[in-house]
């Protein structure tokens, strides 16, 4: 059995996450349309590169003084919410992509979380 901890949460995360992407685009391909599987695809890597930005930006804001942490924090997660829009305003728009698929694979980082949290939880015993 693998031990999760602080040290190898993030990868853990992100290994998971990369690998529910996998499965889920496969299997959107394999039952539904190429529709879902692009969209789920395209959603998936958005939410594991929003992920990414998250962890870089909170890395940096807690190695600054506060008053520079306060607008760095803000400015980056204006332009991660702004750059993000954009890409799924250009998704959506494109026709290339199912809604329902770019919201599956948006929802890979969560799933995964919770996954992990019901994994530690029953491997704790809880």
């Amino acid at each position: 059995m693998m031990m999760i901890n602080e040290d190898n949460l993030f990868p853990v995360i992100i290994k998971g996450s990369a690998l529910l992407l996998s499965v889920l685009t496969l299997a959107g391909w394999a039952l539904f349309s190429k529709e879902f599987a692009l969209g789920s695809l395209a959603g998936g890597c958005i939410s594991i590169l929003n992920f990414f930005w998250i962890r870089n930006v909170m890395q940096r804001v807690l190695g600054q003084l506060p008053a520079r942490a306060t607008v760095y924090a803000q400015f980056r997660f204006i332009a991660r919410l702004s750059f993000t829009g954009i890409l799924l305003y250009l998704i959506i728009t494109s026709g290339w992509f199912s809604l329902a698929g770019l919201f599956a694979g948006l929802s890979i980082i969560v799933v995964n979380i919770i996954a992990l949290s019901l994994y530690s939880a029953l491997s704790a015993g809880g």
